[in-house]
């Protein structure tokens, strides 16, 4: 990805000099590159000019793209309708075209965003359809995004077993990817769980182990989870006090991959690595 970046940032200067669909090309490359390492300013800088050329583009597939880059970088400035307007209308685009693995993540990005807005029967519809449409052509890294936005919407209906089954499946597929962003975005949902059980400590661990592992691969959470992230952290900040929030996050940072899955695994292991 830094490699990538770094190519693009050699380009972007010579954006005006490209014919129309080119330059939208490298502003939707822009923009998806910064979104995935949570750099905000450069996705939203690409994200405005993106946005200017849309009217111009007249292939279906890459306008169906470049909704979706608009519904990831709208979430950074917290305007979820906006986002789920245009992941809807990615998703539209999409259908009928022989695409499964965008088609997937437009309906995956489409029912995080319900979950999000609340819109749990809508959510469930896309997700489960998406869900069925990974196993089709069997890529092991949106098929762990389907399980675990199915078990995030899930726990938000406290659900608590069923969303520990589906983010179980989840974990599996996403090392399975060998997806630094699949697990961290499972391990999350298990610090969501954890939370959700009543064991604030179990939840702050895995927080911390979450954060050292995004740290190392040099990429942030999406936009679209912050917000819930952030209220874990507030509410096991608040359930445990700040001194010892503070000590087992600390302690969760260090974790390599392997530690931080037996711990979002087995609450004895988790217990264990506690010594602080």
């Amino acid at each position: 990805m830094g490699e990538a970046r770094a190519w693009i940032g050699q380009l972007l200067p010579t954006a005006g000099a490209l014919d129309p669909q080119a330059r939208a090309e490298l502003l939707l490359t822009a923009t998806v590159t910064a979104v995935e390492v949570g750099d905000d300013p450069t996705a939203l800088a690409a994200r405005e000019r993106l946005a200017s050329l849309l009217e111009g583009i007249d292939d279906p597939f890459l306008l169906a793209l470049y909704q979706q880059a608009l519904a990831w970088s709208a979430a950074i400035v917290d305007d979820l309708d906006g986002a789920l307007r245009e992941a809807s209308a990615s998703l539209s685009g999409l259908r009928g075209q022989d695409e499964p693995v965008w088609t997937a993540l437009a309906g995956l990005t489409l029912g995080g965003l319900e979950t999000a807005l609340g819109r749990y029967d809508d959510a469930l519809g896309h997700l489960t359809e998406m869900r069925d449409l990974t196993k089709q052509f069997g890529d092991a890294w949106p098929a762990a995004y389907s399980w675990v936005y199915l078990g995030a919407l899930a726990l938000a209906q406290d659900r608590l077993q069923e969303a520990k089954a589906l983010l179980d499946e989840a974990l599996g597929l996403s090392l399975t990817g060998q997806s630094t962003r699949s697990v961290t975005l499972c391990l999350a949902a298990f610090a969501q769980w954890a939370l959700a059980a009543g064991d604030p400590e179990w939840a702050a661990l895995l927080a911390g182990a979450v954060e050292g592992l995004r740290r190392r691969a040099g990429v942030r959470a999406w936009a679209i989870q912050r917000q819930g992230e952030a209220e874990l952290v507030a509410q096991a900040r608040q359930a445990l006090g700040a001194d010892r929030f503070d000590q087992v996050f600390a302690a969760g940072i260090p974790f390599t991959q392997r530690a931080a899955v037996a711990a979002a695994r087995d609450r004895h292991s988790a217990s264990a690595s506690l010594t602080v």
